[in-house]
């Protein structure tokens, strides 16, 4: 990794764990895993305001190209790895032994010549399901489960490496359902989301062996698919709108330094 790339990775990262913190929290609670099973051997967890997913894949698919900028339709699948209040991890004792969340989320983005990302839409779905079967190689096990959180992406923003090995993004979550019965207080539609999406590593090459394909789309890199590693939190917040103008600008900052960076190194 050369020194260009490091400092935009760093500025990234900064961007990113410096996120949940500054978003006005709308929700706090706990759920209830077992609502809804015959079993009832799964566990109530919280309370917590964020889910944390850990290593997952996202497949970008190229749709256009026009001044500079590429166009593409996304899809994300992961997995809940634990629960955080305000960065804090949270107990849930079945979390994967007992029962799996899984992540799947589909959206449309424009990525500009200097790196800037742009999330135009899409859907969001957190799954429970107390059958452990999610498996990347077979693209299977992430969607069979029942859904206890959907969502609409509305709005996204973000900043990539030059070369798009590297990308951050937080994305805006409209609520638009969730299971009741699990989340209490039950008042999360009056709320949101963001989830920041992270994708590409050094680590991509061994993590992605094997995967050919992400939510039932098939990976063809001899047309310009792109296949990272990644890792995402979904927050169930809502950004006051000047903290939310402060952090696009942190963003387009990040954009302009990389670019300042590469043309000083020329």
């Amino acid at each position: 990794m050369n020194r260009n790339k490091i400092l935009l990775a760093t500025l990234l990262a900064a961007s990113v764990f410096a996120g949940p913190s500054a978003y006005a929290q709308s929700w706090v609670g706990t759920a209830d895993y077992t609502a809804g099973s015959s079993e009832g051997d799964e566990d109530v967890v919280g309370p917590f305001n964020t889910y944390d997913a850990g290593a997952g894949v996202v497949l970008l698919q190229p749709t256009g190209m026009s001044g500079g900028t590429f166009t593409f339709d996304g899809v994300y699948q992961s997995y809940v790895t634990k629960h955080e209040l305000s960065g804090v991890p949270v107990v849930a004792a079945g979390l994967d032994d007992t029962y799996e969340l899984t992540a799947v989320a589909t959206f449309t983005e424009s990525v500009s010549a200097i790196g800037g990302i742009t999330v135009t839409g899409g859907t969001f779905n957190l799954y429970r399901d107390t059958t452990r079967d999610r498996d990347y190689t077979t693209d299977s096990g992430f969607s069979d489960g029942e859904a206890i959180l959907t969502g609409t992406i509305t709005s996204g923003a973000g900043a990539a490496a030059a070369d798009l090995s590297f990308g951050v993004t937080d994305i805006t979550i409209a609520i638009t359902d969730y299971d009741t019965s699990v989340f209490n207080p039950d008042t999360i539609a009056t709320g949101g989301g963001i989830f920041t999406l992270r994708m590409g590593s050094e680590l991509d090459a061994p993590f992605l062996s094997g995967i050919t394909s992400v939510g039932g789309n098939t990976y063809d890199a001899g047309s310009g698919d792109l296949l990272y590693a990644a890792d995402g939190y979904l927050a169930l917040a809502v950004p006051e709108a000047e903290t939310y103008a402060m952090m696009l600008a942190g963003l387009g900052l990040v954009g302009f330094m990389a670019r300042r960076r590469t043309r000083s190194m020329i």
